[in-house]
């Protein structure tokens, strides 16, 4: 089970740093709509990446 929390694990940080990429974007963006989709991405990655990181370590801990 160790490989599969590090998979999940590694999943959980690509999808966060992928959440900050999407807000680095939306705040240089001049285009508002556009700058809304981007934040709303990066809201439905980081849900996802704090969902991954929750089933890892359902007691709060940090198994990173």
């Amino acid at each position: 089970m160790p490989q599969k929390i590090d998979r999940s694990t590694s999943r959980a940080t690509r999808l966060h740093r992928e959440a900050m990429n999407c807000v680095t974007f939306a705040v240089r963006e001049r285009d508002t709509e556009h700058a809304a989709e981007l934040i709303d991405e990066a809201i439905r990655l980081k849900r996802r990446s704090s969902e991954l990181e929750e089933a890892i370590a359902p007691d709060g801990a940090d198994h990173r």
